[in-house]
């Protein structure tokens, strides 16, 4: 990997002998590519979710927290895409999370994880919240939301509603409905 493929805001992280991963935040260019991934990994089915429904009522975009995975050959194989969002308090959403299956092994989707809640740490967020498996996004800091404390549209498993608090006492106000930022 050349110095000039880590760009400003990305990182390289390489898997096995043969295969380098960029991560950079995601761009105009990468619409296409990251569109492609998410059917490959969710299939027809991804417009069907409460996260879908979350971003649907609002929930603002953040590029510039967002990030994608390039392989050696510069294409996306992955994306994590953040969103501001507030329940008592501003927060951040993460999802989706999506790596190309071809590319789903050695923590892959996990790195892109800890570099979105990098960015967002920080851009001075408070929390990040999430509707995922637990045993995934728990080695990066996420837990169950505490039982009725937040509401999201649409049915969702309570075990599946995570967060992450990104400073001391950044969740204490984080309660009520998720809705769009204020």
């Amino acid at each position: 990997m050349t110095p000039a493929r880590l760009t400003q805001g990305a990182t390289a992280l390489k898997r096995g002998a043969s295969m380098a991963h960029t991560f950079a935040t995601e761009k105009p260019e990468h619409a296409v590519a990251i569109e492609r991934v998410l059917d490959r990994a969710f299939g027809p089915g991804r417009h069907a979710k409460t996260s879908e429904r979350v971003r649907e009522r609002g929930a603002v975009w953040e590029p510039a927290l967002s990030r994608v995975a390039l392989n050696d050959a510069g294409e996306v194989i992955g994306v994590c895409r953040i969103y501001r969002v507030e329940a008592g308090a501003p927060l951040f959403f993460l999802g989706p999370l999506a790596v190309d299956p071809t590319a789903q092994q050695a923590g892959l989707g996990l790195a892109l994880v800890r570099e979105c809640i990098t960015a967002c740490r920080a851009a001075g967020g408070l929390g990040i919240i999430l509707i995922g498996a637990e045993r995934f996004f728990r080695p990066a800091g996420f837990t169950i939301v505490p039982k009725d404390r937040v509401a999201l549209p649409g049915p969702v498993d309570g075990a599946r509603v995570l967060w992450l608090e990104l400073r001391p006492g950044g969740l204490d106000k984080a309660q009520g409905a998720l809705t769009a930022p204020h």
